[in-house]
């Protein structure tokens, strides 16, 4: 068997164990094994579930190709020799690559496997487990809302959230940690399909100081991120001089990350077509956080208005965030 036959029988035999866990995930529960891999709780692909599978898979093939070249397939002559130096001269003189595999499969049972590897393996477990925990005690203490993906998932959509915000912006942080994480994988799959007397090529330092460097700023990041204030509904909607309307949202009257003696200290303001409204007109629901309601000024609505007019609503929360504009209407 050639040494491209070894490692395709290796990658079958990933996809065969992957196709029978899946088989075995959708019996009774009906999910899907990819789903609960690589997907978090917000039905958004997880950038750090997703890297830890990714090595998970690549080191495996490696060691299963490793595990088909020495334990299974016929010992090629040049690797029987009385010293392992002796071996691997014969083997390269013949140009035999299946038989470099071999010996290197010999070498990692006895060696065992390199510490680079398993900082590589860590790095992305250690970085999900801290992002994990970091997000839902924020989404727990109420200082990151966190929003559930629907609508048709395509995807080139799920691609893009594993370097996307909620927002389905880019987030620089994810994008490094992606980054640095291919350029390394892309350097293990090259090295290892040009077989040594090592087994598993050796990891480059730099390489394992840059995906490092960015798991340590994937995790710092999802720390110091906290929810953006907004407003998520004006009721009703179209604001009628002299009546009140209720304004609710996320972080608009506390702020989670303030002490309790703090909260509720200040009162938030309102802007209306971007006119602070008085003070007096804004009342805080102190039964239940993040509701206001408003008394609308009449000088603010056109008096020679046929139809209902277009405008915003922002509110200046006590802690010195603004929301951004909310559309409402003027009649």
């Amino acid at each position: 068997m050639t040494l491209v036959g070894t490692f395709f029988i290796a990658a079958g035999a990933v996809v065969v164990l992957l196709g029978i866990v899946e088989a075995f995930a959708r019996i009774g529960v009906h999910k899907s094994f990819l789903g609960t891999v690589i997907l978090g709780q917000d039905n958004r692909t997880s950038t750090s579930k997703t890297f830890v599978f990714m090595w998970t898979l690549l080191v495996g093939w490696a060691l299963t190709s490793l595990l088909i070249a020495g334990e299974i397939l016929n010992t090629h002559s040049c690797t029987i020799a009385k010293t392992t130096s002796k071996a691997t001269k014969a083997c390269m003189a013949q140009k035999d690559q299946l038989g470099l595999l071999q010996i290197g499969w010999h070498n990692f049972v006895s060696s065992g496997l390199s510490g680079s590897y398993l900082v590589l393996l860590g790095i992305p477990a250690a970085a999900g487990v801290a992002a994990k925990a970091i997000t839902q005690s924020k989404t727990d203490s109420g200082t990151l809302v966190k929003t559930t993906a629907t609508g048709n998932q395509t995807a080139a959509s799920r691609v893009a959230q594993i370097f996307s915000a909620d927002d389905q912006t880019t987030d620089i942080g994810d994008l490094q940690y992606v980054i640095f994480n291919l350029i390394t994988a892309v350097y293990f799959v090259a090295e290892f399909v040009k077989p040594s007397i090592l087994g598993l090529p050796p990891i480059p330092n730099t390489l394992l100081g840059l995906t490092s460097v960015s798991a340590a700023l994937y995790v710092g990041k999802k720390a110091a991120t906290r929810s953006q204030p907004k407003i998520t509904g004006v009721f009703p909607s179209l604001l009628v001089g002299d009546k009140t309307v209720t304004i609710v949202g996320d972080s608009l009257t506390v702020d989670p990350t303030q002490p309790l003696s703090a909260r509720n200290a200040k009162k938030p303001q309102v802007a209306i077509n971007g006119e602070t409204v008085s003070p007096d007109a804004v009342q805080v629901d102190r039964t239940v956080d993040n509701r206001l309601t408003l008394k609308v000024p009449e000088h603010l609505v056109p008096d020679d208005a046929q139809t209902p007019v277009s405008g915003t609503i922002q509110v200046l929360t006590p802690y010195g965030y603004i929301t951004p504009s909310f559309g409402i209407q003027l009649a």
